[in-house]
């Protein structure tokens, strides 16, 4: 049977081509082709593929026994590639398992290396086999292409909506996409397949008599038409063909010699490629040459004489499972087991497995110990795999359940899709407190907290007053603080993680995480000091803080931000976010990308505010934590309202609304509502400000955690009250944020200006410069976002007071804030003012910087710093030659020449950006 023969397909090679010269261009696309198995979906991508001259393809195929092989497909791709590093890079150096988003990082890292000779085409065959880790790394890789000639061709089993989240996610990865649904040949197709592969041609009714019975199907057409196949569609005697495929099959596999068969089952089982004289052992068949032969020739078999050991595989999946259904349940218990003593020993489970004829304990209690084992080294999704194994062949009804729930608690931390799917598994079980306890995290991953807190309430109630379910409880009591910081119960999340640490039952990273559970409860009940002295035990050098206590890094920052000092807030989240990109895992999620980067925006860094955003995009695209999307949108869109990119700004608050909008609990909302007010800042809708952050006007309706972070949100409900005109309510409001919040240095400013400005809307023009006077005196840390607001109100207030000296001075030092930062509708509201001191505004040298992209300007500021094009593109987690393209925007749009002058631009905008 020819192996290149290929025909047909017209109008898909025709799609496939044309996305494929946009490719050419600079422009990533996605090709997903979807079909039945055996419909030729390979075959059409390598087609596609073969007729682009200088086309670099790495190819990875998936495998159904390797689906809990994490990073298996990224591995190929890297092999692929000929890089020399795939174990130090799917292992962090360590030997333990790395996150999904540094993988990635490395993907998107050889991929940039890869176009340097051309386009990049990267093929996964199979991708509803494909494991979790590797998917979530190449979603994160497509996701940040964006001038590159990368096409992604993907194949899997139709349609799309049966496979997991993670790979619809992928498949949505890129913004170019072409979905292609394989059927059967055309009735002209299956005719000019079936004149290829028979000699002589077939007469009419010959070929519609073997289409009406194939459906047009190749790989059934190809069985049929075989070498060696007793068919002949052209006599009249032979009216009934096989209906099945697997029909088909079978039918081809009883004319074959008895010893072929023998040998062809035996593969079956194996589902490898394997050495000739292994498989023939395995079969017991003396000569396993002579026996493979006439599958070999019947194109049932893929043969390799051109390597020592002659390996032969079964040449397609579909082949392999109907041969595999043919063989008789006995004689397969008995492959199964000669399939056992062959294969290594972690592919010898599923053999062992499968041959069992009753259920055995021993077997069970040894994959419960393998999990065990796979579980601690971080192998969650295999040592699910492995319990479920366990649980299928438990004698004892208990055990079967007690393995079943621990399998869907890894799978709810590993591959949530996996563990949903076990719901009604789960809740057939009987009650138990690791029942209530995978219930309780189903209804959590759900954002469903109350139901999460009724199960885990139940199951501890139940778990910890019995010794041997300790370490259950402590696990329990674990996860109901963390729900508790949710829920902003900031008492209840103390009580229950003080009482798990206690249990002494918590490894050390379960241990780390619940000490920063602790520090969130106690933010929420005493505020940020308190919190901090819950994380006393962590290296106050936060470049020597360990993996395992990343999380408490992070928030450590987190509450420096909330107690007023920026600079150490800013160091330690970066600090946490460098052990991320190094392996490092965010149980507790990924606010640190978006706590720092709001900690950016008020120290006046707004470009550096744009690749935190940036880096927290790509790290949210391979999870989906709905209950994270508020603020990173918030922290996304702070940057583009302040510089007047008025439709990016709506579009973030837009959707931090509709991601609230989902969930039950209310900080959520709150942070839409501040992305909200941030929008309505930029055009001075105070009235819009006080509207979108209204519903947290009384102090006494708040919950712990809206309490906590009040220091971010109360200034701008300050600002919309008083620029409305609510004086009272505003004069209350900023009493609690004063009584609150009011030891943060960086909140005096703010303070200054708020209260100046209340009381010139309260009629009392002196009291109010007398406050701006003692705000400028203030000699602590600032806020450069802050003083301009200062400086711009006390200089207003000055100018219409008739001091016009004092007024230009403050109003400059505005502008020149402002400037720096290129906040364009504060920048035109500040000329206005010296304007009507008869003063021109900031100098016109520094306008061509404002007509810069997000993209162009972190491009800018990156190179200002010293870095090269390869250091870029890693920051970004973009390709060299998207920083290549986007330089050249720069230079045209500035009218540089060159890196040296872009550094001088760059440090020439840059240059009054502190206070």
């Amino acid at each position: 049977m020819p192996l290149d023969l290929f025909v047909g397909r017209a109008a898909e090679l025709a799609s496939v081509a044309e996305a494929l010269t946009k490719v050419e261009a600079g422009q990533p696309w996605l090709v997903a082709i979807e079909g039945d198995p055996g419909v030729g979906k390979t075959a059409l991508a390598r087609r596609c593929l073969s007729e682009v001259t200088g086309l670099r393809v790495l190819s990875a195929r998936a495998d159904q026994a390797e689906a809990d092989l994490d990073f298996g497909i990224v591995d190929q791709l890297l092999r692929a590639a000929r890089g020399a590093f795939p174990a130090a890079t799917l292992t962090g150096g360590t030997g333990s398992p790395t996150s999904s988003f540094a993988v990635g990082a490395r993907l998107l890292e050889m991929v940039g290396e890869q176009q340097a000779t051309g386009a990049v085409a990267i093929v996964v065959d199979d991708l509803q086999w494909a494991d979790r880790r590797s998917v979530e790394a190449l979603t994160f890789m497509l996701r940040r292409l964006s001038v590159d000639p990368v096409v992604a061709m993907v194949t899997y089993r139709g349609p799309s909506d049966l496979l997991d989240e993670a790979a619809q996610r992928m498949l949505l990865s890129i913004e170019n996409r072409l979905r292609i649904s394989l059927g059967g040949l055309s009735s002209d197709e299956a005719a000019s397949l079936a004149a290829a592969l028979r000699a002589g041609s077939l007469d009419d009714e010959a070929v519609r008599r073997l289409y009406r019975h194939t459906g047009g199907h190749p790989l059934y057409l190809r069985t049929l038409l075989s070498e060696g196949f007793d068919f002949d569609p052209r006599a009249p005697g032979r009216l009934v063909l096989p209906r099945t495929l697997a029909a088909a099959i079978g039918d081809h596999l009883r004319v074959l010699p008895p010893q072929t068969r023998i040998i062809l089952e035996m593969l079956s089982v194996l589902n490898l490629r394997m050495p000739l004289a292994q498989l023939g052992q395995a079969a017991e068949i003396e000569s396993p040459s002579a026996a493979i032969e006439p599958a070999v020739a019947s194109g049932l078999v893929d043969w390799s004489p051109e390597e020592p050991t002659c390996p032969v595989e079964i040449r397609h999946a579909l082949v392999r499972d109907a041969i595999y259904a043919g063989i008789t349940a006995t004689k397969r218990r008995m492959l199964h087991a000669r399939a056992a003593s062959m294969v290594n020993e972690s592919a010898s489970w599923e053999h062992r497995v499968a041959a069992l004829e009753r259920p055995d304990e021993d077997l069970a209690a040894q994959l419960e110990r393998l999990a065990g084992e796979e579980a601690a080294g971080g192998r969650l999704a295999l040592a699910a795999t492995h319990l479920q194994w366990a649980s299928d062949v438990s004698p004892a009804r208990a055990d079967r359940e007690r393995r079943l729930l621990t399998a869907a608690l890894h799978l709810m931390l590993a591959e949530e899709s996996r563990g949903l799917a076990l719901r009604e598994a789960v809740e057939a079980s009987g009650p138990s407190p690791l029942r209530s306890c995978v219930l309780g995290t189903m209804a959590f991953s759900s954002g469903q907290l109350g139901e999460a807190e009724r199960q885990f309430s139940e199951a501890l109630a139940e778990a910890r007053n019995d010794p041997d379910s300790r370490p259950l409880a402590a696990m329990i009591a674990n996860r109901l603080a963390g729900t508790y910081t949710l829920l902003g119960d900031g008492e209840k999340v103390m009580t229950f993680g003080r009482w798990a640490l206690g249990t002494g039952c918590l490894d050390a990273a379960a241990a780390s995480q619940t000490r920063t559970l602790i520090a969130i409860g106690a933010s929420q009940v005493a505020g940020p000091r308190e919190a901090l002295a819950e994380l006393g035990h962590l290296e106050a050098d936060a470049a020597r803080v360990g993996p395992v206590d990343v999380d408490g890094l992070s928030f450590r920052g987190v509450f420096r931000l909330l107690a007023g000092d920026l600079g150490q807030a800013v160091t330690d989240m970066t600090a946490s976010l460098r052990l991320v990109r190094r392996g490092a895992t965010l149980t507790l999620g990924l606010r640190a990308y978006f706590y720092l980067a709001l900690a950016q925006y008020l120290a006046g860094a707004w470009d550096d505010v744009l690749l935190t955003a940036e880096q927290g995009f790509s790290a949210a695209a391979i999870h989906s934590r709905r209950y994270e999307r508020p603020l990173l949108h918030l922290a996304a869109g702070c940057v583009p309202a302040g510089r007047g990119a008025a439709e990016e700004a709506e579009r973030h608050a837009r959707l931090a609304e509709e991601a609230a909008a989902s969930l039950e609990y209310g900080q959520e909302r709150l942070y839409a509502a501040m992305a909200r007010a941030l929008v309505c800042q930029a055009t001075s809708d105070y009235l819009g400000m006080a509207d979108a952050l209204g519903h947290w006007r009384d102090d006494s309706a708040l919950d712990g955690r809206s309490r906590a972070y009040a220091v971010l949100w109360r200034p701008l409900l300050a600002e919309g009250l008083v620029g409305s005109g609510q004086t009272g309510q505003a004069a209350a409001v900023l009493g609690q944020l004063r009584a609150g919040s009011g030891q943060a240095a960086y909140l005096q400013p703010a303070l200054a200006w708020l209260e100046g400005w209340l009381a010139e809307q309260c009629g009392d023009p002196e009291q109010a410069r007398r406050i701006y006077a003692r705000g400028e005196d203030t000699a602590s840390a600032r806020s450069p976002v802050y003083t301009a607001r200062l400086l711009l109100a006390h200089g207003r207030l000055l100018r219409r007071t008739g001091n016009r000296k004092d007024a230009v001075e403050r109003l400059r030092r505005a502008n020149d804030l402002y400037t720096a930062l290129r906040a364009a509708p504060f920048i035109t509201r500040t000329e206005e003012e010296l304007a009507a001191c008869h003063l021109p505004g900031g100098p016109a040298k520094k306008r061509s910087v404002l007509a810069l992209t997000s993209r162009e300007t972190e491009v800018a500021h990156l190179v200002g710093k010293g870095l090269s094009n390869p250091e870029v593109a890693a920051e970004l987690f973009v390709s060299r030659k998207a920083v290549e393209y986007h330089l050249g925007n720069i230079y045209a749009k500035c009218g540089l020449q060159g890196r040296q002058q872009l550094r001088r631009f760059v440090e020439q905008w840059r240059q009054p950006a502190t206070v």
